[in-house]
């Protein structure tokens, strides 16, 4: 089963269980709306989920974990479960502070600018770039596009 078709199923079940017509909703999204996230046609935004969630009465981890207990057919419980157990990990990398150096002042910082690269990508090409490879042998050799190639075989090892 699809995301959407869980989300649709679990909107519908949500509102039946809290005996809420399409309209009662208006607040968090247009009856229109509503209805095309109930036929599984549309994927609503974050926000509108959030408010989703506001106007039928549950948080939002809890609308995600039902769509996702819909779309694998396993219990929420067991979804809910294996997401703790995945922050667990992630606390233990040091992800509480590394979120915390994202936002400043509510705000999210900006990242340097600068395209991003993949540093054994880069290396890997270079390598190949020192065996005497063209830049399309390279492609071939690594399984990359050649575009990828090109603007990594300008830099250095250093990212500069």
């Amino acid at each position: 089963m699809s995301l959407k078709l869980a989300l649709a199923a679990v909107l519908r079940a949500l509102r039946a269980a809290k005996g809420l017509k399409q309209e009662e909703l208006a607040d968090a999204v247009s009856a229109d709306y509503l209805s095309t996230l109930e036929k599984g046609a549309a994927t609503p935004t974050l926000d509108k989920l959030h408010a989703l969630s506001r106007a039928l009465g549950v948080s939002p981890t809890a609308l995600l974990a039902l769509t996702q207990s819909m779309e694998a057919n396993e219990p929420p419980s067991a979804i809910l479960e294996r997401a703790h157990q995945e922050i667990l990990e992630l606390q233990q990398l040091g992800l509480a502070d590394l979120l915390q150096q994202q936002v400043v002042a509510g705000e999210l910082i900006k990242r340097p600018p600068g395209k991003r690269f993949d540093e054994a990508k880069l290396k890997n090409v270079l390598t190949c770039k020192a065996e005497g490879l063209t830049q399309t042998q390279t492609a071939k050799r690594l399984g990359l596009s050649t575009s990828t190639v090109h603007d990594l075989w300008r830099r250095t090892p250093d990212g500069d």
